[in-house]
């Protein structure tokens, strides 16, 4: 029977285990299997000089630019506008006093007093219905009343029961 080429042997010479789902080191390069996956198990030489280079690419905060603020962030929090770097707390345009913050143009008031006297008018129209719905509920229950009174009338006990037809 022939063997599949499935997976890889681990690179520890005393050990040399067929993985099928090796792991590769980051530092050295080398494929190795589950239990010496790790740098130290498999005495990684790389081990120092990556852990320094990634140390000192990142930095570790980013400042926050606005005047007396002493907050950091651990990722950069930049303006759009300004393209300045905020912490959290300051990083919309009205909170940090951008420079580039635009005011509400006049035309933007003047709509937001439409959409109000159009809401306003929909209230008043709400107050309305509801005094007509009153009006026609009063009506209602006052047929429904008319209705169970003939459902239960009786009628004078000394008329005759029976209609006689006129031919």
């Amino acid at each position: 029977m022939a063997e599949l080429s499935l997976g890889q042997h681990c690179g520890v010479a005393h050990c040399s285990q067929l993985d099928f789902l090796p792991f590769v080191c980051d530092g050295c390069s080398g494929v190795f299997c589950l239990q010496h996956r790790s740098r130290d198990s498999h005495g990684c030489s790389e081990v120092n000089i990556k852990s320094e280079n990634v140390k000192s690419d990142q930095p570790r905060s980013y400042p926050c630019t606005y005047k007396d603020c002493t907050g950091k962030e651990l990722l950069p929090v930049v303006c759009l506008y300004c393209e300045k770097q905020f912490c959290l707390r300051h990083r919309h345009q009205s909170d940090h006093e951008c420079e580039k913050l635009e005011t509400p143009k006049p035309r933007m008031a003047a709509t937001q007093q439409l959409v109000k006297d159009i809401i306003d008018s929909k209230k008043r129209e709400e107050v309305r219905s509801k005094k007509q719905k009153g009006a026609k509920s009063s009506e209602t229950a006052a047929k429904v009343a008319l209705m169970k009174l003939k459902m239960h009338a009786c009628g004078d006990k000394s008329l005759p029961q029976t209609v006689s037809s006129c031919h």
